[in-house]
């Protein structure tokens, strides 16, 4: 059986690049847009957008994996 800390450790990422004020070390929420090509992370009223590396690194103990910026769009109204 799943822990719940678990299930959280695993809705990590790490995001290298996008604006300089964002956590690099991001906890995903449920709803967060995303698949296997990379994910969506809204902020500032930006829809910041990163794919993954395809590396790890290690955050509280755990591998999780590491999605590079590759470019920012705005949000739509």
């Amino acid at each position: 059986m799943t822990s719940e800390l678990t299930k959280d450790w695993e809705r990590l990422v790490v995001l290298v690049g996008g604006p300089p004020e964002m956590a690099r070390v991001h906890r995903m929420p449920d709803r967060i847009a995303g698949d296997a090509t990379g994910i969506v992370v809204a902020y500032y009223g930006r829809h910041q957008h990163f794919e993954p590396t395809g590396g790890t690194e290690l955050v509280e103990g755990h591998r999780v994996p590491v999605f590079r910026f590759v470019y920012s769009t705005a949000i739509a109204e």
